[in-house]
């Protein structure tokens, strides 16, 4: 059975990025997965629960792929190249990271909301 990630766990998990960067030309037809990303971690809930978080979308008229980053409070970066991913792949292990790092963060006895 897949993980299930509910709002309550992926409000808690986003406070551990930091930065998205969402890479694409809004012409090119591989974009949808970025762009649909894009929608889905600007929405108002996302950015409530993390005021910290910074979602740039870099629109260029390049032919390159789109490509997603997203950059972790303890200083890791995930990227993407999004062609390759649905948005809820992407997500999934962006949550996965987070998890893992929530755990880690528990046993050292940090916390999120102090960096």
């Amino acid at each position: 059975m897949p993980l299930k990630i509910t709002k309550k766990m992926s409000s808690h998990l986003i406070k551990y990025v930091r930065t998205i960067d969402v890479t694409f030309n809004p012409f090119d037809m591989r974009t949808r997965s970025a762009r649909e990303l894009l929608r889905q971690v600007n929405s108002e809930r996302f950015l409530r629960c993390n005021t910290k978080l910074k979602v740039n979308a870099n629109i260029t008229a390049k032919p390159d792929a789109p490509t997603v980053k997203f950059a972790f409070a303890d200083g890791t970066d995930v990227s993407f190249e999004s062609t390759e991913y649905l948005a809820n792949e992407m997500l999934m292990d962006v949550w996965r990271t987070a998890m893992k790092m929530d755990d880690d963060f528990e046993l050292e006895g940090k916390n999120v909301d102090d960096m």
